[in-house]
């Protein structure tokens, strides 16, 4: 009778930590994640942080995953230009501007609970922008009419590095999916490129860096995560 009690006493515990192992990530998986605006209950989906970021993780280990995360948001628009002697369409003004962000770390996992995933970590942050200007016909500022005026403004771009600590818990509401919240320290430093302007047929003009930014500052990593595991 005690090897019996023995016998279902094991498989029990057994077969609980099975069920642990399943809910939350084993070694070699990968997990993706999106940020959740509008709260839980009224949600909308976007990509993580800022809206133009994914982040992928893959843990070597049950404690330990390392982190990637990467984004693109591009933004273009055309205005017309009229000439207000006979209202007609004479130029365009083109804006576009372009920005790639990209974080590499490090997460430790501690042991929680069956469903609670604490965790403290670490990012490389960088960040890169471009502008660029058209205009066909119309003054630099586009506002107004202005015949065989056309030309172009390239930047200024900028290039932004940094570093982050984190901390942050996942909950699994099913198996292999998680809802997350994370928060960081850190501090981002960005120097501005310079300007080219170029008119008509004029040699270009170059404007030089109108200097760099610094910011160290606590901050909110989206509001909301939802993730998968794979």
């Amino acid at each position: 009778m005690k090897k019996i009690l023995f016998s279902i006493f094991s498989l029990a515990i057994a077969a609980g930590a099975n069920a642990q192992s399943e809910i939350k990530p084993n070694q070699g998986d990968v997990t993706t994640e999106f940020g959740l605006s509008g709260g839980v209950l009224n949600s909308n989906f976007e990509l993580n942080e800022q809206g133009n970021l994914l982040r992928f993780r893959y843990f070597a280990k049950e404690t330990l995953a390392f982190r990637l995360g990467f984004g693109l948001s591009s933004t273009k628009s055309t205005d017309n230009v009229y000439d207000t002697d006979d209202d007609s369409r004479k130029g365009t003004y083109k804006t576009g501007e372009t920005d790639f962000l990209l974080n590499l770390g490090v997460e430790k996992h501690f042991t929680g609970t069956e469903r609670l995933s604490p965790y403290v970590g670490g990012d490389l942050l960088l960040s890169v922008a471009n502008e660029k200007t058209e205009f066909k016909n119309t003054s630099m500022s586009g506002n107004d009419y202005a015949d065989g005026n056309s030309g172009s403004i390239k930047g200024p771009g900028s290039v932004g590095f940094g570093v982050r600590a984190v901390v942050g818990a996942d909950y699994y509401i099913a198996k292999r999916v998680y809802l997350g919240a994370e928060a960081g320290f850190g501090f981002l430093s960005t120097k501005l490129g310079e300007t080219k302007i170029k008119i008509n047929d004029e040699p270009t003009v170059t404007e030089k860096s109108a200097g760099s930014g610094f910011e160290l500052a606590p901050n909110v990593i989206t509001g909301v995560r939802i993730g998968f595991v794979f």
